[in-house]
């Protein structure tokens, strides 16, 4: 437990009970964080920090200071338990902000208090790198989008007040009255839910459910039945035929964006579940490969800038032999968490394959993303991965290729990548390459 040294927070931090006042606003970008302890201690925390991509405010040097009101910018606190009045200021932080607390006593008293005082987290000291960064990661997990609905039914009216009766809920809501549009509909802006009237004139809501199924790309978006049919044999055969629920009209608008706001939210986290890579949480291969083509897409309309980036760790069965698997899964974790720290929350980051990574970074030109890719690779050449007692010195390379061309196909900015990537490799390693081309 901290010594209290018969003195409060306040003695030690001055300006410790109006922190409140300042930390109440949200940050705009979540990349600092608070470090609350020794000056020793902030130094170690504040290096681990800056080499996973985030910038560390050391709060015990600059608390009185007038200028600490900017301070409302970080979005987490680091605090080390050895610090007078710890649980105080964690108690006081925590209301606004999570906090990790930081201690080498792992008695069940102490995590206690922390629990009482409202830390989010306990880490051990000396602090388990990929632990606190995933711990982090949670904390800035970016907010999650409205729920978007496809109301396809032929009652403009009808479906209209569906419409406002979800966006009032929370909901996007988009309606289409002509079934026959259903597909470029949903090829155009994915749907989480299609709501559909089964009783449409030329096809019929099932019949409609069976076009949509056609696609493997549909098959995991959850279809919602509407009609005033009440027949429990139509309600099991529109299950058969591709539904997943069914509403009897007429129906209260909250019931409908109750039943719609349940299978929509199971079918987004399934989805989410089986388009991440279990070791990093990152996108896997082949959505990470939709997710480039679909942006690219977007650019050519636009007129926007794209820039891709293979990553691949250096020299990887080499720390597999000598450290052992679980070491090298460590380093793909780090690795995962560096990159994820180190960018914006709009970049999309991926797990390609193996010890391969994809960064696709949005409204960027390739020459900047060169310098993005080459602060990243220096920050993570600095960090060391403890495994098995070892402590790691790992570097990566990539191949950076931009993708703002009209007609660039996905497979063929990863090809371009591709081969800066392997003039990156035969560079020596440890480089960015960007691809001329």
């Amino acid at each position: 437990m901290p010594p209290d040294n018969g003195k409060s927070a306040e003695h030690f931090l001055p300006g410790v009970s109006a922190l409140n006042a300042r930390i109440t606003r949200p940050p705009e970008e979540p990349k600092t964080v608070w470090v609350i302890g020794t000056r020793e201690r902030d130094r170690e925390i504040a290096a681990l920090l800056s080499n996973l991509g985030y910038e560390a405010l050391c709060g015990i040097d600059g608390w009185s200071r007038p200028e600490t009101a900017r301070l409302h910018r970080a979005f987490a606190a680091v605090v080390g338990a050895d610090l007078p009045g710890a649980f105080e200021v964690t108690r006081v932080i925590a209301t606004a902000r999570p906090v990790i607390l930081v201690t080498r006593d792992d008695s069940f008293p102490l995590r206690l208090s922390a629990a009482r005082a409202g830390a989010a987290a306990v880490l051990l000291d000396p602090v388990d790198m990929v632990e606190m960064a995933a711990w982090l990661q949670e904390f800035v997990a970016p907010t999650n989008p409205p729920l978007s609905v496809l109301i396809v039914d032929d009652d403009e009216l009808l479906a209209a007040t569906y419409a406002v009766g979800l966006e009032q809920a929370g909901f996007t809501a988009t309606v289409i009255t002509e079934a026959e549009n259903v597909l470029e509909e949903m090829a155009s802006a994915s749907a989480d839910l299609v709501l559909l009237d089964i009783d449409m004139p030329g096809a019929d809501g099932m019949e409609v459910a069976q076009v949509i199924r056609q696609s493997r790309h549909n098959l995991s978006t959850p279809i919602v039945f509407i009609s005033a049919e009440r027949s429990a044999d139509v309600h099991q055969q529109a299950r058969r035929l591709g539904g997943d629920d069914f509403i009897v009209k007429p129906t209260q608008l909250a019931e409908l964006a109750a039943t719609v706001r349940l299978r929509a939210e199971r079918a987004v986290a399934l989805k989410r579940v089986m388009e991440r890579d279990s070791l990093t949480g990152l996108l896997n291969h082949a959505p990470f490969k939709n997710r480039l083509a679909f942006e690219l897409e977007h650019c050519q309309r636009t007129g926007s800038d794209l820039t891709l980036g293979m990553i691949d760790i250096d020299a990887f069965k080499t720390v597999n032999d000598s450290f052992g698997h679980l070491a090298g899964d460590r380093v793909l974790q780090t690795l995962a968490h560096s990159l994820v720290a180190g960018l914006r929350r709009i970049d999309i980051v991926g797990r390609y394959g193996g010890e391969e990574f994809g960064v696709i970074l949005l409204d960027t030109p390739p020459e900047t993303g060169l310098n993005v890719f080459d602060k990243l690779r220096g920050r993570f050449s600095a960090l060391r991965i403890v495994a098995g007692g070892s402590r790691i010195a790992v570097t990566f390379s990539v191949g950076v290729a931009g993708g703002g061309r009209v007609g660039t196909g996905a497979e063929v900015l990863i090809a371009a990548a591709d081969r800066a990537l392997y003039a990156a490799k035969q560079g020596g390693r440890n480089k960015v390459v960007v691809d001329q081309g």
